[in-house]
């Protein structure tokens, strides 16, 4: 192993921790500060990869969610529908396999479903986190196979839960 592909595993595990405790944070405003810090570690850990979509998306986050932190609620939609030609553009211009497209494919999906139904969020977050996890196969992401596994494993069992099929919708899943 080299001390490249080691410190890409070390910057995942990081980005990794700083999600799981930006959970435990009060208000959605520290919520998204702690997300933005995560983010910039994950680029990283695809960039030392060599895995360039991955590293693309992680980068355009960081900017997606300073738009959410700086903005209101209210916005949210409009912020996702103006990151659709920005991917569209990405995919179009990067293209090298099927692999670079399947992170892209994932994030539209989340972005889209989170202006939907609970149901539809969870039944998303499994397709697309099923992507992300062949994606990390792929480029041997060792902690995002692991913790986008366990988002998977975590929606599925969600989606069996009785109170799951209420169609109550998400008013923002970025109330501030």
């Amino acid at each position: 192993m080299d001390i490249q592909f080691i410190l890409s595993q070390v910057f995942g595990f990081i980005a990794w921790l700083l999600l799981v405790i930006s959970y435990f944070k009060e208000s959605t405003n520290k919520i998204l500060a702690v997300h933005i810090i995560a983010s910039i570690f994950c680029a990283l850990h695809y960039f030392f990869l060599g895995a360039y979509s991955g590293l693309f998306i992680c980068s355009f986050e960081v900017l997606r969610d300073y738009a959410y932190f700086k903005t209101d609620p209210k916005a949210d939609k409009y912020i996702f529908m103006s990151t659709i030609p920005i991917y569209i553009i990405y995919a179009a211009f990067t293209y090298t396999d099927i692999y670079g497209i399947l992170p892209l494919v994932a994030c539209l999906l989340d972005g889209w479903s989170l202006t939907k139904y609970r149901k539809t969020v969870i039944i998303c977050a499994i397709i697309g986190y099923s992507l992300w996890v062949i994606y990390n196969i792929h480029y041997m992401s060792y902690v995002g196979i692991l913790s986008d596994g366990l988002v998977v494993i975590a929606n599925v069992i969600a989606l069996f839960k009785k109170d799951i099929f209420k169609e109550d919708k998400l008013e923002s899943i970025f109330n501030k």
